[in-house]
């Protein structure tokens, strides 16, 4: 134990108070909920040695971060992980950082001594005391749920709709992690769920993928000192207003989450309009206007996705009342034997 410690395969460097004093000062401006759950020297307890990584190649890329697929050498061997990084050092970048691994520990903590899948994404380890930073979590070899929905539009539909709900169970399941920390997740969309080997989804990018799909699905916010990119379609009324996120603000995005799974990952659109400034989005949402019910989507799931878009946060249902009415119309749609979705990869 004593040589492998000193050759640094079971050394880990000394939590640095000051610098956890200071991303802990960021965060309670952020997200006091956030702060407060954080147990003394989460930052240390996480650290991994920048010399244990080897970066692998680009799996994701943006004009602020990226993500690599990469080994990262532990006591048990090496260990296959997505190491994200940001690649411009600038405040909005070193608070997004913070902010995602600051939330996957309170949710590691969370859990301690409970080992249930989680559909978290789970944090493998945190390298921040080289001048390149990595969260360093799980590897999913089945990339993100948007690609997979557009991969499969041309299989065969039978059982296909009620077997990509059980990804929307998963996800009402890590809300419900969320809600319990009182932590709003801000970005609940198909393109930041991940899909793991044995075809689990989880949750994941809580700060730093947002720029890759920048074209498309964000909209740069030109509010006054504000200066960031936001997923305009998927946001609730109250945060495109007043830019307040909360657990109910999550399930609008969920309830949009579940139109792309019914249209096989097409983007959304608003009143046949694809590009909406926040002044449009916001009197077309005021009017009563909502996504239109995808061809071919049951009456009842519909349903579910209006109860999501309801203006007043409080009427929303829960992600526990969401998971409930989601298992209910899987077992309408699947009266049968359930075929598991490795048929449809």
């Amino acid at each position: 134990m004593a040589i492998l410690y000193k050759t640094g395969i079971l050394a880990c460097s000394a939590p640095d108070t000051g610098e956890e004093d200071k991303i802990l000062f960021e965060l309670r401006k952020m997200e006091q909920d956030l702060a407060q759950s954080l147990q003394p020297g989460w930052l240390g307890r996480w650290e991994k040695k920048i010399k244990h990584l080897t970066p692998g190649p680009l799996i994701g890329e943006g004009m602020f971060g990226l993500v690599r697929k990469g080994k990262l050498r532990t006591f048990e061997g090496e260990l296959a992980v997505a190491a994200k990084t940001v690649r411009v050092e600038d405040s909005q970048s070193y608070r997004d950082f913070y902010r995602e691994a600051a939330i996957l520990v309170a949710v590691h903590q969370q859990r301690d001594g409970d080992y249930r899948e989680s559909n978290i994404v789970r944090l493998v380890g945190l390298i921040t005391k080289s001048a390149e930073k990595y969260i360093l979590l799980e590897y999913a070899p089945k990339g993100d749920l948007l690609g997979f929905l557009r991969r499969i539009k041309n299989h065969n539909k039978d059982g296909l709709l009620g077997n990509l709900l059980g990804y929307a169970v998963h996800i009402a399941r890590a809300l419900q992690e969320l809600e319990r920390l009182r932590i709003a997740h801000r970005d609940v969309a198909a393109r930041n769920v991940l899909i793991t080997a044995d075809a689990v989804a989880k949750l994941a990018d809580f700060g730093l993928a947002r720029d890759v799909y920048a074209t498309t699905q964000y909209v740069r916010c030109n509010r006054p000192g504000i200066d960031e990119l936001l997923p305009l379609k998927w946001m609730a009324l109250e945060s495109i207003e007043t830019g307040e996120y909360t657990c109910q603000s999550d399930v609008w995005s969920f309830g949009v989450l579940l139109w792309e799974i019914a249209t096989l990952g097409k983007d959304p659109y608003y009143d046949g309009r694809m590009q909406l400034s926040f002044l449009q989005m916001v009197g077309i949402l005021r009017q009563g206007i909502r996504l239109e019910k995808p061809p071919g989507c049951p009456e009842d799931l519909y349903r579910l996705m209006r109860s999501c878009w309801r203006d007043v946060p409080d009427t929303r249902p829960t992600p526990e009342e969401i998971e409930e009415r989601l298992l209910q119309l899987r077992r309408a749609l699947l009266p049968h034997d359930v075929i598991e979705m490795e048929t449809v990869v």
